[in-house]
């Protein structure tokens, strides 16, 4: 049985595509950092690559909107049962 390992990234900070392969670069938030101009900003550390051929990466992103469609959907319903339950709320003090 082949082990599982869990990666954690804070940014996707690179993506490439070579020779049908797509490279992705994650990275973890590094500290603080000055930036070209001198100004206040965070540094981010590449800790891991992921490569994969292009259509299991076209997959993944379908997978990935298909969940942001899912956490959107999510949201407007609760935030439907808030404003109904708010509504509700203020008819009974009426």
């Amino acid at each position: 049985m082949a082990t599982k390992e869990v990666v954690f990234s804070d940014r996707i900070v690179g993506l490439s595509l070579h020779n049908g392969l797509v490279r992705v670069d994650l990275a973890t938030f590094g500290g603080q950092a000055k930036n070209k101009d001198g100004k206040e900003g965070v540094r981010m550390d590449i800790t891991h690559q992921l490569v994969m051929p292009l259509d299991a990466f076209v997959a993944g992103v379908s997978a990935q909107q298909k969940l942001v469609q899912e956490v959107v959907s999510r949201q407007q319903q609760l935030a439907a049962q808030a404003k109904s339950a708010e509504a509700t709320a203020e008819a009974a003090k009426a």
